[in-house]
Protein backbone atom coordinates (compact mmCIF):
# COMPACT_ATOMS: atom_id res chain seq x y z
CA UNK A 1 0.00 0.00 0.00
CA UNK A 2 1.32 3.43 -0.70
CA UNK A 3 2.47 5.53 2.38
CA UNK A 4 -0.73 7.48 3.69
CA UNK A 5 0.15 11.12 3.71
CA UNK A 6 -2.24 12.46 6.90
CA UNK A 7 -3.91 15.60 6.71
CA UNK A 8 -6.00 14.98 9.66
CA UNK A 9 -5.33 13.98 13.70
CA UNK A 10 -7.08 10.64 14.03
CA UNK A 11 -8.44 9.92 17.85
CA UNK A 12 -9.48 6.68 18.87
CA UNK A 13 -12.22 6.00 21.34
CA UNK A 14 -12.28 2.94 22.80
CA UNK A 15 -15.69 2.49 24.99
CA UNK A 16 -16.64 0.32 27.94
CA UNK A 17 -17.61 -3.28 27.81
CA UNK A 18 -15.71 -6.30 30.38
CA UNK A 19 -14.57 -9.14 28.43
CA UNK A 20 -16.65 -7.73 25.33
CA UNK A 21 -13.77 -5.56 25.03
CA UNK A 22 -11.33 -7.63 23.17
CA UNK A 23 -12.99 -6.82 20.27
CA UNK A 24 -11.14 -3.75 20.48
CA UNK A 25 -8.10 -5.74 19.30
CA UNK A 26 -9.89 -7.15 16.62
CA UNK A 27 -10.33 -3.54 15.16
CA UNK A 28 -6.44 -2.17 16.07
CA UNK A 29 -5.48 -5.40 13.80
CA UNK A 30 -7.29 -3.63 11.43
CA UNK A 31 -5.78 -0.47 11.47
CA UNK A 32 -2.67 -1.66 11.92
CA UNK A 33 -3.01 -3.71 8.85
CA UNK A 34 -4.59 -0.89 6.77
CA UNK A 35 -1.53 1.22 8.40
CA UNK A 36 -4.17 3.68 9.48
CA UNK A 37 -2.22 5.35 12.43
CA UNK A 38 -3.52 6.67 15.41
CA UNK A 39 -3.07 10.16 17.03
CA UNK A 40 -4.36 9.97 19.95
CA UNK A 41 -6.16 7.10 22.12
CA UNK A 42 -8.96 7.54 25.13
CA UNK A 43 -10.12 4.80 26.44
CA UNK A 44 -12.79 3.61 29.14
CA UNK A 45 -12.83 0.56 31.46
CA UNK A 46 -11.74 -2.00 29.54
CA UNK A 47 -10.91 0.48 26.35
CA UNK A 48 -8.57 1.99 28.68
CA UNK A 49 -6.75 -1.41 29.41
CA UNK A 50 -6.54 -2.11 25.49
CA UNK A 51 -5.75 1.65 24.83
CA UNK A 52 -3.21 1.71 27.17
CA UNK A 53 -1.42 -1.40 26.14
CA UNK A 54 -1.46 -0.49 22.48
CA UNK A 55 -0.25 3.12 23.33
CA UNK A 56 2.86 2.22 24.82
CA UNK A 57 3.87 0.29 21.70
CA UNK A 58 2.34 -3.25 21.45
CA UNK A 59 1.20 -4.09 18.08
CA UNK A 60 -2.48 -5.69 17.91
CA UNK A 61 -1.23 -8.57 16.83
CA UNK A 62 1.23 -9.02 19.70
CA UNK A 63 -1.59 -8.49 21.75
CA UNK A 64 -3.44 -10.97 20.47
CA UNK A 65 -1.09 -13.33 21.34
CA UNK A 66 -1.24 -12.43 24.55
CA UNK A 67 -5.04 -12.95 24.48
CA UNK A 68 -5.15 -16.27 23.23
CA UNK A 69 -3.22 -17.91 25.81
CA UNK A 70 -5.39 -16.99 28.60
CA UNK A 71 -7.72 -19.60 29.59
CA UNK A 72 -10.64 -20.10 32.32
CA UNK A 73 -8.10 -20.63 35.00
CA UNK A 74 -5.74 -17.58 34.40
CA UNK A 75 -8.92 -15.28 34.22
CA UNK A 76 -10.25 -16.52 37.08
CA UNK A 77 -7.29 -16.38 38.62
CA UNK A 78 -7.96 -11.82 38.18
CA UNK A 79 -11.02 -11.83 40.03
CA UNK A 80 -9.95 -13.93 43.19
CA UNK A 81 -12.30 -12.16 45.91
CA UNK A 82 -10.61 -11.11 48.57
CA UNK A 83 -13.56 -9.58 50.94
CA UNK A 84 -11.70 -6.10 51.31
CA UNK A 85 -13.94 -3.58 52.70
CA UNK A 86 -15.14 -1.49 49.78
CA UNK A 87 -15.02 -4.16 47.13
CA UNK A 88 -14.81 -7.90 45.93
CA UNK A 89 -11.36 -7.54 44.42
CA UNK A 90 -8.56 -6.10 44.97
CA UNK A 91 -7.49 -5.69 41.38
CA UNK A 92 -3.91 -6.06 42.25
CA UNK A 93 -3.37 -9.26 39.95
CA UNK A 94 -4.60 -7.05 36.80
CA UNK A 95 -1.99 -4.47 37.72
CA UNK A 96 0.55 -6.98 37.61
CA UNK A 97 -0.04 -8.54 34.76
CA UNK A 98 -0.06 -5.11 32.68
CA UNK A 99 3.19 -4.65 34.47
CA UNK A 100 4.55 -7.94 32.98
CA UNK A 101 3.49 -6.92 29.41
CA UNK A 102 4.47 -2.79 29.26
CA UNK A 103 6.50 -2.29 32.75
CA UNK A 104 5.39 1.01 34.38
CA UNK A 105 5.58 3.69 32.67
CA UNK A 106 4.01 7.19 33.10
CA UNK A 107 1.15 8.53 30.37
CA UNK A 108 3.37 11.10 29.25
CA UNK A 109 5.57 8.25 28.25
CA UNK A 110 3.68 6.44 26.28
CA UNK A 111 3.88 6.15 22.24
CA UNK A 112 1.04 7.18 21.56
CA UNK A 113 -1.06 10.29 23.61
CA UNK A 114 -3.73 8.61 25.83
CA UNK A 115 -6.35 9.49 28.49
CA UNK A 116 -8.15 7.03 31.03
CA UNK A 117 -11.72 7.76 31.84
CA UNK A 118 -12.51 7.12 35.30
CA UNK A 119 -15.35 8.59 38.04
CA UNK A 120 -15.21 10.44 41.42
CA UNK A 121 -17.33 7.96 43.42
CA UNK A 122 -17.91 10.61 45.78
CA UNK A 123 -18.74 13.56 43.28
CA UNK A 124 -19.65 11.54 40.31
CA UNK A 125 -17.58 13.93 38.46
CA UNK A 126 -15.72 12.19 35.26
CA UNK A 127 -11.98 12.32 36.09
CA UNK A 128 -9.36 12.48 32.99
CA UNK A 129 -6.34 11.20 33.27
CA UNK A 130 -3.45 11.85 31.23
CA UNK A 131 -0.27 12.17 33.46
CA UNK A 132 1.15 10.01 35.95
CA UNK A 133 1.29 6.13 36.02
CA UNK A 134 -0.48 4.36 33.30
CA UNK A 135 -0.98 1.60 35.45
CA UNK A 136 -2.93 3.81 38.47
CA UNK A 137 -4.90 5.31 35.29
CA UNK A 138 -5.60 1.92 34.31
CA UNK A 139 -6.73 0.53 37.77
CA UNK A 140 -8.81 3.55 37.97
CA UNK A 141 -10.86 3.18 34.46
CA UNK A 142 -11.44 -0.29 34.82
CA UNK A 143 -12.78 -0.34 39.28
CA UNK A 144 -16.30 -1.71 38.59
CA UNK A 145 -18.06 -0.62 41.35
CA UNK A 146 -18.97 -3.19 44.04
CA UNK A 147 -16.69 -5.66 42.56
CA UNK A 148 -13.25 -3.94 42.35
CA UNK A 149 -12.07 -1.77 45.32
CA UNK A 150 -12.24 2.12 44.46
CA UNK A 151 -8.96 3.30 43.62
CA UNK A 152 -7.35 6.17 45.42
CA UNK A 153 -5.79 8.34 42.97
CA UNK A 154 -4.54 12.11 44.05
CA UNK A 155 -6.72 11.85 47.18
CA UNK A 156 -9.77 10.52 45.02
CA UNK A 157 -11.54 7.78 45.03
CA UNK A 158 -11.96 6.70 41.18
CA UNK A 159 -14.33 3.69 40.15
CA UNK A 160 -15.27 2.89 36.16
CA UNK A 161 -15.21 5.91 33.54
CA UNK A 162 -18.58 3.84 31.96
CA UNK A 163 -20.37 5.14 34.56
CA UNK A 164 -19.80 8.57 33.15
CA UNK A 165 -18.41 7.91 29.57
CA UNK A 166 -18.84 4.92 28.15
CA UNK A 167 -17.22 5.97 24.93
CA UNK A 168 -15.37 8.77 25.24
CA UNK A 169 -15.64 10.76 22.18
CA UNK A 170 -15.94 14.08 23.28
CA UNK A 171 -12.43 13.39 25.48
CA UNK A 172 -10.39 12.07 22.52
CA UNK A 173 -11.88 15.52 20.63
CA UNK A 174 -10.63 18.00 23.18
CA UNK A 175 -6.88 16.35 23.36
CA UNK A 176 -6.76 17.07 19.59
CA UNK A 177 -7.92 14.72 17.61
CA UNK A 178 -10.12 16.09 14.29
CA UNK A 179 -11.38 13.01 12.93
CA UNK A 180 -12.67 10.08 15.36
CA UNK A 181 -13.01 6.38 15.27
CA UNK A 182 -14.86 5.46 17.89
CA UNK A 183 -15.67 1.23 19.26
CA UNK A 184 -19.39 0.27 20.91
CA UNK A 185 -18.96 -3.14 22.70
CA UNK A 186 -21.96 -2.32 24.60
CA UNK A 187 -25.01 -4.28 23.40
CA UNK A 188 -28.20 -2.55 24.37
CA UNK A 189 -30.53 -4.66 26.38
CA UNK A 190 -32.87 -5.93 24.32
CA UNK A 191 -30.40 -6.60 21.51
CA UNK A 192 -29.20 -10.21 22.03
CA UNK A 193 -33.10 -11.23 23.22
CA UNK A 194 -34.10 -14.48 22.23
CA UNK A 195 -37.69 -14.59 20.51
CA UNK A 196 -39.83 -16.39 23.21
CA UNK A 197 -40.45 -19.88 23.29
CA UNK A 198 -39.89 -22.83 25.71
CA UNK A 199 -37.93 -25.64 24.43
CA UNK A 200 -40.49 -28.01 24.31
CA UNK A 201 -42.92 -26.19 22.00
CA UNK A 202 -42.84 -26.53 18.19
CA UNK A 203 -41.69 -23.77 15.82
CA UNK A 204 -45.32 -23.00 14.79
CA UNK A 205 -46.44 -21.73 18.41
CA UNK A 206 -44.24 -18.62 17.09
CA UNK A 207 -46.44 -17.54 15.09
CA UNK A 208 -49.48 -18.80 15.95
CA UNK A 209 -52.13 -17.67 18.84
CA UNK A 210 -51.14 -17.89 22.13
CA UNK A 211 -53.87 -20.50 23.62
CA UNK A 212 -55.01 -21.30 27.27
CA UNK A 213 -53.01 -24.67 26.67
CA UNK A 214 -49.73 -23.02 26.03
CA UNK A 215 -50.12 -20.85 28.77
CA UNK A 216 -50.89 -23.46 31.26
CA UNK A 217 -47.65 -25.80 29.85
CA UNK A 218 -45.50 -22.82 30.67
CA UNK A 219 -47.04 -21.84 34.14
CA UNK A 220 -46.58 -25.78 35.13
CA UNK A 221 -43.06 -25.47 34.06
CA UNK A 222 -42.64 -21.95 35.61
CA UNK A 223 -44.67 -23.31 38.87
CA UNK A 224 -42.06 -26.39 38.77
CA UNK A 225 -40.11 -26.42 42.35
CA UNK A 226 -36.67 -24.89 41.27
CA UNK A 227 -33.43 -25.15 43.09
CA UNK A 228 -31.56 -22.31 44.00
CA UNK A 229 -28.28 -22.62 42.59
CA UNK A 230 -25.52 -19.58 42.48
CA UNK A 231 -23.88 -19.10 39.58
CA UNK A 232 -20.26 -19.20 38.80
CA UNK A 233 -19.32 -16.56 36.37
CA UNK A 234 -16.27 -18.95 34.99
CA UNK A 235 -17.94 -22.25 35.06
CA UNK A 236 -20.51 -23.81 32.94
CA UNK A 237 -22.14 -27.47 33.47
CA UNK A 238 -20.42 -30.07 30.95
CA UNK A 239 -22.05 -33.69 30.71
CA UNK A 240 -25.65 -33.05 31.88
CA UNK A 241 -27.86 -30.42 30.36
CA UNK A 242 -28.93 -27.79 32.56
CA UNK A 243 -32.36 -28.26 33.76
CA UNK A 244 -32.40 -25.61 36.53
CA UNK A 245 -32.73 -22.31 36.62
CA UNK A 246 -29.67 -20.73 37.25
CA UNK A 247 -29.74 -17.56 40.02
CA UNK A 248 -27.22 -14.83 38.50
CA UNK A 249 -24.34 -14.50 40.32
CA UNK A 250 -23.23 -10.79 42.21
CA UNK A 251 -20.79 -10.42 39.24
CA UNK A 252 -23.08 -10.79 36.89
CA UNK A 253 -26.23 -8.31 38.49
CA UNK A 254 -23.48 -5.53 39.07
CA UNK A 255 -22.24 -5.96 35.67
CA UNK A 256 -25.31 -6.45 33.72
CA UNK A 257 -27.10 -3.38 36.35
CA UNK A 258 -23.99 -1.04 35.20
CA UNK A 259 -24.33 -2.10 31.37
CA UNK A 260 -27.98 -0.67 31.01
CA UNK A 261 -27.43 2.34 32.65
CA UNK A 262 -24.34 2.95 30.54
CA UNK A 263 -26.51 2.23 27.64
CA UNK A 264 -28.70 4.95 28.75
CA UNK A 265 -25.47 7.50 28.84
CA UNK A 266 -24.46 6.09 25.89
CA UNK A 267 -27.62 7.01 23.60
CA UNK A 268 -27.44 11.00 25.09
CA UNK A 269 -23.40 11.07 24.21
CA UNK A 270 -23.63 10.15 20.81
CA UNK A 271 -26.36 12.76 20.30
CA UNK A 272 -24.59 15.30 21.55
CA UNK A 273 -20.36 14.22 20.40
CA UNK A 274 -20.67 12.11 17.16
CA UNK A 275 -17.68 10.18 16.12
CA UNK A 276 -16.86 10.44 12.99
CA UNK A 277 -17.46 6.64 12.37
CA UNK A 278 -18.88 4.51 14.84
CA UNK A 279 -18.03 0.71 15.16
CA UNK A 280 -19.92 -1.71 16.68
CA UNK A 281 -18.79 -5.41 17.39
CA UNK A 282 -21.47 -8.01 17.83
CA UNK A 283 -20.44 -9.08 20.54
CA UNK A 284 -23.17 -9.54 23.04
CA UNK A 285 -23.10 -13.27 23.31
CA UNK A 286 -19.81 -12.93 25.17
CA UNK A 287 -20.90 -12.81 29.26
CA UNK A 288 -18.80 -9.59 30.96
CA UNK A 289 -17.12 -12.04 32.75
CA UNK A 290 -16.07 -14.34 30.13
CA UNK A 291 -12.52 -13.32 29.50
CA UNK A 292 -11.33 -16.55 28.01
CA UNK A 293 -13.13 -15.99 24.64
CA UNK A 294 -11.11 -13.46 23.47
CA UNK A 295 -10.40 -15.12 20.04
CA UNK A 296 -13.99 -14.61 19.38
CA UNK A 297 -14.39 -10.93 20.28
CA UNK A 298 -11.67 -10.26 17.91
CA UNK A 299 -12.82 -12.06 15.27
CA UNK A 300 -16.24 -9.84 15.91
CA UNK A 301 -14.39 -6.78 15.75
CA UNK A 302 -12.34 -7.40 13.42
CA UNK A 303 -15.18 -8.11 11.37
CA UNK A 304 -16.70 -4.90 12.19
CA UNK A 305 -13.76 -3.03 11.45
CA UNK A 306 -13.47 -4.43 8.08
CA UNK A 307 -16.84 -3.28 6.69
CA UNK A 308 -15.99 -0.03 7.03
CA UNK A 309 -12.71 -0.30 5.58
CA UNK A 310 -14.09 1.55 2.79
CA UNK A 311 -14.87 4.59 5.15
CA UNK A 312 -11.25 4.42 7.04
CA UNK A 313 -9.34 4.53 3.75
CA UNK A 314 -11.25 7.44 2.45
CA UNK A 315 -10.63 9.52 5.54
CA UNK A 316 -7.27 8.92 6.89
CA UNK A 317 -5.65 11.42 4.90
Amino acid sequence: MAKIVKTRKIGLALGAGAARGFAHIGVLKVLDEEKIPIDFIAGTSIGALIGAIYASGISAREFEELVLNLDRRKTTSFFTPTLPYSGLVEGRRITEFMKSIIGNPNIEDLKIPFAGIATDVMSGREVIITKGSTIEAVRASISIPGIFTPCRYNGDFLVDGGLVNPVPVDCVREMGADFIIAVNILPSPGREVHKLRMKYEEKKTLTSHITSEIVNTRLSQFLRPVKNVVENPFVTLTGKLKTIQETPSIFTVILQTIAIAENQILNLQLKSSKPDILIEPRVGFIKPLEFYRGKEGIVKGEDAAKQLLSRLRRNDR
